[in-house]
């Protein structure tokens, strides 16, 4: 998961490297005490500098460290507890003889892929996604299985390149899924270069985008939103750090999920959800669009197989059962910026479709049991038109207003961020245990998110762009709200 690293690191000092906790990328270590060398801006370097790296590696020796066939495990800490840091490999060493890569990383380089797929196309795309969703579920700890699912969309629905002669776009997709997976390479040679681009030209794009696709109230409200997208710039990415605190060191463990029963979804459940989503809904780091996957599941042929599958995925995850090294890159998700009127940044992590099908299937079950313990003093969640109908409450009773009296209108700071999730765990556990297991799949660990080449972890709160997410946090702080007084 390093970031790319454009100077080599200098060996005359004999020091090993490590890779940073923060940024991910690869830095020098002291020799002293192991931590990472300060490095970032002068003025505001990275939180990940003077700390343990995530990995290390020794000194290089010549021929002997060039020669070496295995890879150091990667581990990521989780705080356990006062003083206690529960450290979980992620991926151990591998072999040269071992079908998975020493690492499970986000796709690398996806490229553009086709917002729609061919009609002709969809039996065999169809069949050849049910057979990497069967894999996955028949064996939950094979790596090459998930990475084969999640380089579906770069090596079957990458846009062909333009070579002057004329093609038939169906004709190649059915080819793609006949000859089989090709995990990384395809993407490796097609996927163009990529173009820094301005806050303008970022909007452009956005709303092109949203009027290509038919959601001309989408376009509008991007428009007249006062965001826009954030140029990529290091002090964006700095910003982002910022508003992705690291948990405290007095985390509590999350409660054991033993005694509890995970809820689960039918086939009827899990096609509402995936119908649910707007449309031109951005897809995730593999870029696989709901779209996508609505137009499989709608293909007569071999759309009622995948539909299947799906279900029996998500209900897979709503049971808590992922593989370990998988969970932090699969609720992980592609991190943009917003900049906001203030001169901020929000943060907004576009998940897989596959994360986004199960919170969907979470959310409308927390949504049913929340809505009576929120109301009437949040009516953001499992209340339809709560939120016009707070406002309308509040203009009548500034209308009618005694002397003396006044309304504040308070705003959470990077508000997500900000929930910690020990906390936020154990309000789920105790008044919507149903989905406590997928919970605790989704946020006890740190989740990678990645932000044009580099990495970010998440680590605090819920992700803004999660379906689930506003459920999480009116939950958590409900009862805060409770202790408040006010006549409104």
């Amino acid at each position: 998961m390093s970031q790319h690293q454009s100077w080599p690191l200098s060996q005359k000092a004999n020091k090993g490297s490590g890779v940073c906790s923060v940024c991910h990328a690869t830095h020098q270590v002291h020799i002293k005490d192991g931590t990472i060398h300060r490095h970032g801006p002068r003025i505001n370097p990275c939180p990940g500098s003077d700390k343990p790296p995530l990995t290390t590696q020794p000194p290089a020796s010549g021929q002997q460290q060039q020669a070496s066939t295995s890879s150091p495990p990667v581990t990521a800490s989780v705080s356990a507890g006062p003083g206690v840091a529960n450290t979980a490999v992620i991926a151990s060493s591998l072999s040269t003889t071992a079908a998975a890569p020493p690492t499970f990383r986000h796709p690398q380089d996806v490229g553009a892929l086709i917002k729609h797929i061919p009609k002709s196309a969809r039996p065999a795309c169809a069949t050849h996604l049910t057979s990497l969703l069967n894999k996955v579920i028949a064996s939950p700890n094979d790596l090459a299985a998930w990475s084969s699912l999640l380089h579906f969309g770069a090596n079957i629905l990458q846009k062909p390149v333009r070579t002057g002669s004329r093609h038939n776009l169906a004709s190649i997709i059915k080819r793609r899924t006949e000859e089989g997976d090709h995990g990384e390479q395809r993407s490796a040679h097609v996927a163009p270069p990529r173009k820094r681009r301005d806050a303008n030209e970022l909007l452009a794009a956005a709303v092109t985008a949203k009027i290509e696709d038919g959601n001309i109230k989408a376009a509008i409200r991007i428009l007249c939103s006062e965001e826009r997208p954030a140029t990529d710039t290091d002090a964006t990415f700095m910003k982002l750090l910022e508003r992705h605190p690291a948990p405290p060191c007095n985390r509590t463990p999350a409660p054991p999920s033993d005694d509890v029963t995970a809820v689960q979804a039918s086939e009827a459940e899990v096609m509402m959800a995936i119908r649910t989503f707007p449309a031109g809904s951005s897809g995730g780091p593999d870029g696989i669009r709901p779209q996508h996957v609505l137009d499989l599941v709608n293909c007569q042929e071999a759309g009622p197989a995948l539909l299947t599958a799906i279900t029996t995925l998500v209900n897979s995850l709503l049971a808590g059962t992922c593989n370990a090294a998988v969970a932090p890159i699969l609720f992980g998700g592609q991190l943009m910026a917003l900049e906001k009127k203030s001169g901020g940044i929000r943060p907004i992590a576009i998940g897989y479709t596959w994360r986004r099908i199960a919170a969907k299937c979470a959310n409308a079950h927390a949504t049913a049991v929340l809505a009576g313990y929120l109301q009437p003093i949040q009516l953001g969640v499992g209340t339809p038109g709560g939120c016009e109908a707070a406002v309308h409450a509040t203009r009548r009773f500034v209308e009618s207003m005694p002397v003396g009296h006044c309304v504040v209108k308070l705003d959470f700071s990077n508000a997500f961020n900000s929930l910690h999730r020990d906390a936020m765990l154990a309000a789920v556990k105790q008044r919507v245990a149903g989905i406590y297991k997928f919970c605790l799949l989704s946020y006890n660990q740190p989740s990678v998110l990645a932000y044009v080449g580099r990495t970010i972890l998440s680590q605090e709160g819920p992700q803004q762009g999660d379906p689930l997410g506003p459920a999480l946090f009116c939950n958590a702080i409900q009862p805060l709200l409770m202790s408040l007084a006010s006549e409104l």
